[in-house]
């Protein structure tokens, strides 16, 4: 495999499919063996975190099929999308 076709699959959007399943798992973990609380609380990240990785994987699919798969236009619109996310997050604190 070479590096373009490896960075034209690493991009932006792939960290938050990630973080997604990441939410979803632990929330998983948490219902099935957590305490009653942890039991009642950890489905809402199951409710978010599929939703999250789904909405990821499609507009990434969108933006390798709108560049061509080339890998520096990737980021370019990838990282033009988060961008605004990293900054109300971090101006929201």
């Amino acid at each position: 495999m070479n590096i373009e076709k490896l960075a034209s699959w690493i991009a932006p959007l792939v960290f938050g499919v990630v973080l997604g399943l990441y939410w979803t798992f632990h929330g998983l973990y948490f219902t099935l063996y957590g305490t009653p609380d942890q039991q009642r609380d950890y489905p809402l990240e199951i409710i978010l975190g599929l939703p999250l990785a789904a909405f990821c994987v499609a507009i990434h699919l969108l933006v390798r099929r709108l560049t061509n798969d080339n890998p520096l236009y990737i980021w370019i619109v990838e990282g033009v999308l988060i961008a605004p996310v990293f900054y109300f997050f971090l101006r929201s604190s």
